[in-house]
């Protein structure tokens, strides 16, 4: 019976080497790391054959999975909900090296965000040409393998891609099998969205999850402890749901100062309910 994979985002690392990623996940009892597309872990033009054997290297001597490459893309210069004809064509370059980077490292997904598009932006323009150029990623990243996994945002940070249905809607225009969703659990706590809606609408197109605690209020992604999100209901939630994709941590709100500390917070409250439940 498959069940459900536990991981921890390098992002939340971001001031300690790769290494130190996987070390802490082996050490924590983890299954995977996923791979943040920034610098010093895996920004796209540090990813050289050499960096990308060390990296694999990293994988075999921990034992660990990389379950997703995470580009170094929001709030950043690529777009891919820009109007702008410069911004896109660099958007697209970045994106298919960011699949290539994906499939050399034998990671099955890459995740993509709908930024926000400026506010002069007519939005029914807006989401035609993101789903345009998703169409487009998908078509370059099949062949290799790659899915494309869609995480929607809070409306703080951008108010293209914002709930579940949002979700639902953008896989139906986009029409390519390789296009997923995924649920970070801080933008539907902020909409008053239940969880369950995600699985309910997603079905099978959802496969991985981000966990946090959140204050309700904003995008804040705070220790498990703290926050009003109850955990371990959270985690019934999913198991009700027959969840078996992946779980990973993000909590980079308050995770830069000590890491490993609010890692171990983490997984103590996640091994309790893992046992609990049986999951």
């Amino acid at each position: 019976m498959s069940r459900m994979k536990f991981g921890l985002i390098s992002l939340d690392f971001k001031r300690f080497s790769l290494e130190y990623c996987f070390k802490m996940a082996r050490r924590y009892g983890l299954d995977g790391v996923e791979l943040w597309g920034g610098r010093p872990h895996g920004y796209f033009t540090d990813m050289t054959q050499e960096r990308l054997q060390e990296i694999d290297a990293l994988k075999k001597k921990y034992k660990l999975e990389i379950p997703m490459y995470t580009p170094n893309a929001l709030n950043g210069p690529y777009n891919l909900c820009s109007l702008e004809e410069r911004t896109i064509r660099e958007t697209l370059e970045f994106f298919q090296r960011s699949i290539d980077i994906a499939y050399d490292l034998e990671c099955p997904r890459m995740l993509v965000v709908a930024d926000h598009p400026g506010y002069e932006a007519p939005k029914a323009l807006v989401c035609r040409r993101f789903i345009e150029n998703m169409q487009y990623l998908c078509d370059y990243g099949a062949p290799k393998g790659v899915s494309l996994v869609i995480e929607p945002l809070t409306p703080m940070e951008s108010p293209v891609i914002t709930t579940a249905d949002d979700c639902v809607d953008a896989i139906k225009r986009i029409g390519r099998d390789n296009v997923e969703a995924m649920m970070d659990v801080a933008p539907p706590t902020v909409a008053n969205e239940p969880f369950s809606v995600y699985f309910d609408k997603l079905k099978d197109r959802m496969n991985y999850i981000h966990i946090c605690n959140n204050d309700g209020m904003t995008d804040a992604h705070k220790r498990l402890d703290q926050g009003i999100i109850p955990i371990k209901d959270m985690f019934t939630v999913f198991t009700n749901w027959k969840y078996n994709g992946y779980v990973t941590c993000e909590l980079y709100s308050e995770n830069y100062r000590d890491p490993e500390l609010y890692l171990a917070n983490t997984m103590r409250m996640v091994h309790e309910i893992r046992n609990e439940l049986g999951i």
